[in-house]
């Protein structure tokens, strides 16, 4: 009997052990599940890359002549917050122009060097980062397409999938009509008659007159009193021009030169006889002429 209940006892002893191994471990598994559910997350927040594009504005224009174009380009931040624009060298934009046929004509960094390192451009709300590039010497004119990129790798220092910061705009170079004019002008005055004349020496030298049928050009120096001195033209019957004054950059004994344009119409011109410019001068004292030169600008003959 005794026997009996010491194995009931041990038996007993030992059931409430287990029970008690089992709560504690029921217990600590709960703890240990608490402590995993209060654990705070230690991700950091997406950037919206989206917002921070949309709050940078790009601008571009094209400014033309004749023989140029002037590339004007920005970014500005339009935003509230910093950004921090990222470069992989120190070329930060670029400018390529193609022709009419597609053709590549001129790019803004094929005669450059950039250094290879990492730069930045810091712009707070309102700074605008702008750029100034000129194509200078275009010969020839036409329709021409440019883009304009702002090389950026980085905003805040998170990557750019694609590069959003480009325009593309075309322009027109127009034909330099005043060019042509000019030469147009040049090539008439080689073609028109040329005579060359001393002058007297005292008050005029060195004249050259250009032209025929009423139209004269007349270069040469004077050395006058104050600067000043008179023309007139008359063709031994017939006064063509009156007497005028001109006044050049120097009066005497500085010699300046000069240049006259002479222009009679058609109608005025003599059948026959001598076309003559006449310099003088005026005299202080009475005003008769003084240092008279006689130039003749073209000789007329009656047709046969």
């Amino acid at each position: 009997m005794k026997k009996f209940l010491a194995i009931l006892l041990g038996s007993m002893v030992l059931s409430l052990a287990a029970c008690g191994n089992e709560t504690e471990n029921e217990a600590s598994g709960e703890e240990k599940e608490d402590q995993m559910t209060e654990q705070p997350s230690e991700q950091e927040p997406e950037v919206d890359m989206e917002a921070l594009i949309e709050q940078i504005a790009m601008d571009a224009t094209v400014e033309t002549t004749t023989d140029t174009a002037t590339f004007n380009f920005s970014l500005e931040n339009a935003g509230e917050e910093p950004v921090t624009l990222g470069f992989t060298s120190s070329q930060k934009y670029e400018v390529q122009v193609k022709n009419e046929a597609g053709e590549s004509v001129y790019t803004f960094s094929a005669d450059k060097m950039f250094t290879q390192e990492l730069t930045t451009e810091e712009l707070t709300q309102g700074d605008v980062f702008d750029v100034k590039e000129t194509w200078t010497g275009i010969e020839k004119p036409g329709t021409y397409e440019a883009t304009m990129t702002f090389l950026v790798n980085t905003i805040n220092d998170q990557p750019l999938e694609a590069n959003p910061f480009q325009v593309t705009q075309s322009f027109t170079i127009e034909e330099n009509t005043e060019k042509d004019e000019e030469s147009a002008e040049e090539d008439s005055e080689k073609d028109a008659p040329t005579s060359q004349h001393d002058g007297d020496g005292q008050a005029f030298r060195d004249i050259t007159v250009t032209g025929e049928k009423g139209s004269y050009v007349v270069k040469g120096e004077a050395r006058v009193f104050e600067g000043s001195f008179m023309y007139s033209v008359e063709d031994g019957h017939n006064v063509q021009v009156e007497p005028t004054a001109f006044q050049v950059d120097e009066g005497a004994p500085s010699w300046s030169t000069f240049e006259l344009e002479v222009d009679i119409p058609e109608e005025d011109l003599p059948m026959f006889g001598t076309l003559t410019l006449t310099l003088f001068e005026e005299s202080a004292k009475d005003g008769s002429p003084t240092n008279v030169n006689y130039i003749p600008l073209e000789n007329f003959q009656p047709e046969e």
